[in-house]
C-alpha cells in the first residue's frame, strides 16, 4: 500500500517535476529531445563501411537465374533449410 502525505506544493508530483526540470537544465538538454553527437555519427559510418566491406559481391548471374525461375514458377525454397541458416547466422552474430 502506498501512502501520500504532505500535500503542499513542495511535495509529491510537483516536486518531482521541478527536480526533473532542474536536472534537464543542468544537463543541457532542451525541449527538442535528444541530440546526436558527431562522434557517434562518425563511428556509425565507419562501422557501416566495415560491414559493407565484409559482404560478398553480388553475383548478378545468380540473381537473374533465380528471377527467371521465379517467373517460370520453377523456383522452390526449402523452408527448413532457410530457417536453419537464419538461426545459424543469428547465433554467429551474437557473442554469447
Amino acid at each position: 500500500m502506498v501512502r501520500i502525505s504532505g500535500l503542499g506544493p513542495s511535495s509529491g508530483v510537483g516536486a518531482a517535476k521541478k527536480g526533473a526540470k532542474k536536472k534537464a537544465k543542468a544537463s543541457g538538454s532542451s525541449k527538442g529531445g535528444g541530440q546526436v553527437k558527431v562522434a557517434d555519427a562518425t563511428s556509425l559510418r565507419e562501422k557501416a563501411k566495415a560491414m559493407l566491406a565484409d559482404m560478398p559481391e553480388v553475383r548478378m548471374e545468380q540473381i537473374e537465374s533465380i528471377r527467371d525461375a521465379l517467373e517460370r514458377g520453377e523456383y522452390h525454397v526449402d523452408g527448413e533449410r532457410v530457417a536453419e541458416r537464419i538461426i545459424a547466422n543469428a547465433l554467429a552474430e551474437r557473442p554469447w
